[in-house]
């Protein structure tokens, strides 16, 4: 769909809503497959460095933006 230039477009937002749906399977998937591993680093601290805030990695990983930014800072991150 084009944009009509009156706003934004609806199929833009719906693209949001779909890549964040995408984007939370995938913190899924990685949960499994890291498991337990300590050393493994953390989905917040790696969608912080790919630039996210924490309200948008709080609300695709199903956390509080206060536990984001707490997991960010004890990992030394940003």
């Amino acid at each position: 769909m084009a944009p009509t230039g009156r706003g934004t477009d609806k199929h833009e937002v719906a693209m949001s809503k779909a890549l964040a749906g995408i984007l939370a399977l995938l913190i899924e998937e990685r949960r499994e497959r890291v498991g337990g591993d300590k050393n493994a680093t953390k989905i917040e601290v790696l969608l912080a460095s790919a630039g996210m805030s924490n309200e948008d990695i709080a609300a695709v990983a199903n956390k509080s933006p206060d536990t984001v930014r707490k997991t960010i800072e004890r990992a030394g991150a940003k």
